[in-house]
């Protein structure tokens, strides 16, 4: 704070204006003040700078009211100053000559020169208030002095933050060093402003201007640059061309909507509209009847009712049908903008011409039914087509298997898969899911000998609210409800205890399940396919599966063939899990031809499950890309025990007979150790091609043998 100088402080000569005419003389040298200060209705309302007028007027020193009152200036833009001075005043002192020094009373004290003000301030300026600097400080902009040697002689903190410099690094140093030498000498040259230049160094980027400093014979005697960060800019910038690409984007949404769109102002005067116009609604150019009152048009008859007007004295969005002169049918909805009073600002209009829709709803309702049941039909279509490529098969036996379960799967009949382990059972079931009319209802599988028996029969039926202690209290359903519809996979389902065979028993012959903990039964509609690895048979005779439940699952029986009975799928098998390993995890293995056969060799006890992962193992141990026999014969036991295969020949017997069991015995021996048929044949001393076939038809005649020994 900064105090007045009291004997700074002059009086305040007025003059009454109240009774003269603008062509009265007024004698101005009766004034001795350099200022005047005029008064009208007993209140000062302008000010005169005296010695201004003189100099205009010296030889009369008489002039006309009405110069006076041009000459003049509002008192409203003078500073008014108590006996303190704060900092912000001194920014409106700068703007006018003079401030008038105000009484506690609130009455007029005096005035003081602008002059006087600023040398009593910078007199009481000590060194913890700087007046210039904090002047420069409070402008949010860099500014920069240069004089008219071109050096910096001062700066605000902005602009010093702006350039990432300190003030001992450019004060009292040429401006070349930070800013464009061309610009500044051109400012010097021309006496003209330059804006808007781009600097941007290293790791700076700024906005400058140029402005030239003019003394008062109008000469160039230094320059302010002002600097703008340049982030700043780019973001008004951005803005700018956001809020351009925004109404490009609207104008072109508006032109691409179907309805036609109009809005209108809180009046329901039209500001826009759409360049989707209804053909032959409007009666009139609506070019002509932007700015008016579209209310009108309902007063003239063209439309009833007013979508406009309904929106209005309600307040809210309005869908109503509009009926024309010519009998067309308009659906228009209104929307009002509301503004931060919730009062409407705007009005956006939507309309469509429904006239035809009317007409060929009828029609629209019958073609999407029929457009419904052709897409059902088309999907359950390829979703079939799209589950029988997944199936991997090339041989005969999988071959009537699959037609098998094409024919079991449009029928509801209860199913019994058999097969070892890892034949690929649950394939199967899939496959008459998928196949047959309950593909789009679920398919639920249950592992019987994989659930502790205790929790196998809630799994089953399910269990009512507070059967046990630790039950859910809502209940729960259990797979046969939750696969009601669909079809239910039961694998190992000679694992089934007794007790529950019973109750499994009863849903086969009542299609109806009863929760644990309930009396009543729940109807259910699901096709059961049960899977098993062991010779039910022989369990009912052990007395451990029911005989009635045997007869009730066998109604379909469908016998699964080991991998070792169909030699034609171990090559796509393998090759499809090693495609889908490389997939996986971005790998290029392959199998050579001799290590094809030594898997077709191999007699697969673990079946398809075991394929798998001997080729995923096979994939994870492999150096080489090419996986050879000798590499896969590593992973397999390939032990062939010929004293099983054929006997010692200790009687006499045809020499073709004992020459082609020599033969076998030698090829399946030369096999065994050399891996390939090309080294075996070597060994051998025939070629590869006799040995290749001969190995075919000892494999062939073994599948067959095996074959005539398996029960149907």
């Amino acid at each position: 704070m900064f105090s007045i100088a009291r004997e700074k402080v002059r009086p305040i000569i007025t003059f009454n204006i109240d009774n003269l005419k603008e062509e009265s003389d007024i004698q101005v040298s009766n004034f001795k003040e350099p200022f005047l200060f005029l008064k009208k209705q007993n209140k000062l309302f302008a000010y005169v700078h005296l010695n201004n007028l003189l100099q205009v007027n010296i030889e009369n020193q008489q002039i006309k009211l009405k110069a006076l009152l041009d000459s003049s200036k509002s008192i409203d833009s003078v500073c008014r100053l108590n006996e303190q001075i704060s900092l912000p005043v001194l920014f409106q002192i700068i703007g006018e000559p003079i401030a008038i020094v105000k009484r506690e009373n609130g009455g007029f004290d005096g005035y003081i020169r602008r002059e006087d003000v600023l040398a009593e301030l910078f007199k009481q300026e000590n060194k913890s208030v700087d007046l210039l600097k904090i002047i420069l400080t409070s402008i949010p902009m860099g500014i920069f002095i240069l004089d008219k040697e071109k050096i910096i002689i001062n700066c605000n903190d902005s602009g010093l933050k702006m350039m990432k410099s300190t003030a001992e690094q450019v004060m009292n140093q040429p401006a070349e060093k930070l800013f464009s030498g061309d610009h500044i000498k051109n400012v010097f040259a021309t006496g003209k402003t330059i804006l808007n230049h781009v600097q941007i160094t290293g790791d700076t980027g700024v906005l400058l201007d140029y402005s030239p400093i003019f003394n008062f014979k109008e000469e160039v005697e230094g320059i302010v640059i002002v600097v703008q960060d340049l982030p700043m800019v780019e973001e008004m910038a951005m803005e700018i061309e956001y809020i351009k690409n925004l109404n490009k984007d609207m104008n072109a949404i508006l032109s691409s909507i179907y309805d036609e769109i109009l809005v209108v102002n809180q009046k329901g005067e039209l500001i826009r509209f759409s360049d989707n116009v209804i053909p032959g609604f409007w009666k009139v150019d609506l070019k002509e009847m932007i700015g008016k009152n579209i209310l009108e048009l309902e007063n003239q008859g063209l439309f009833c009712p007013s979508v406009t007007r309904m929106v209005l004295e309600k307040k809210k969005k309005v869908s109503i049908v509009q009926e024309t002169r010519n009998g067309r049918k308009i659906l228009a909805v209104g929307n009002p903008v509301l503004n931060e009073k919730n009062e409407i600002d705007r009005i956006i209009i939507a309309s469509r011409d429904i006239t035809e829709t009317t007409r060929l709803k009828t029609e629209l309702k019958e073609i999407r039914k029929i457009s419904e049941q052709y897409k059902k039909e088309l999907d359950d279509f390829k979703n079939k087509d799209r589950f029988i490529k997944k199936l991997i098969y090339r041989s005969p036996k999988m071959e009537r298997i699959i037609n098998q379960a094409r024919k079991i799967a449009d029928f509801s009949s209860t199913v019994l898969l058999h097969g070892e382990s890892g034949v690929g059972k649950e394939v199967i079931a899939q496959a008459i899911h998928q196949l047959g009319n309950r593909s789009s209802k679920p398919f639920l599988k249950l592992n019987c000998g994989a659930i502790p028996e205790n929790l196998l029969e809630s799994e089953l039926f399910g269990y009512a609210k507070g059967a046990f202690t630790g039950a859910d209290k809502n209940g729960k359903e259990g797979y046969f409800k939750q696969a009601d519809q669909g079809i239910i996979f039961l694998d190992e389902i000679g694992e089934m205890p007794l007790h529950l065979q019973v109750k499994l028993l009863r849903v086969l012959q009542e299609q109806e399940v009863i929760p644990v903990g309930s009396t009543t039964p729940i109807k259910v509609d699901v096709q059961i396919i049960a899977a098993t690895n062991k010779q039910l048979e022989k369990l009912v005779e052990a007395g451990t599966f029911r005989e009635d439940l045997y007869y009730r699952l066998n109604v379909i029986p469908l016998h699964i063939p080991p991998l070792r009975e169909r030699i034609e799928d171990i090559s796509v098998l393998a090759f499809h899990f090693l495609q889908q390993l490389n997939d996986k995890y971005n790998k290029s293995f392959h199998l050579t031809p001799d290590a094809i056969n030594v898997l077709e060799f191999y007699p697969w006890p673990g079946n398809v499950r075991e394929l798998q992962n001997i080729i995923e193992r096979l994939i994870v141990s492999s150096e080489d890309p090419a996986i050879n026999a000798e590499f896969v014969s590593q992973f397999l036991k390939l032990g062939y025990d010929l004293k099983k295969s054929k006997p010692v020949i200790t009687r006499v017997i045809p020499l073709q007979e004992a020459i082609d069991h020599v033969e076998e015995q030698l090829i399946l021996l030369a096999m065994k150790q050399f891996k390939t048929t090309t080294k075996a044949a070597k060994a051998l001393g025939v070629s590869q091609s006799s040995v290749s076939r001969k190995y075919q038809k000892i494999l062939n005649e073994r599948n067959m043998n095996i074959e005539n020994t398996v029960p149907n």
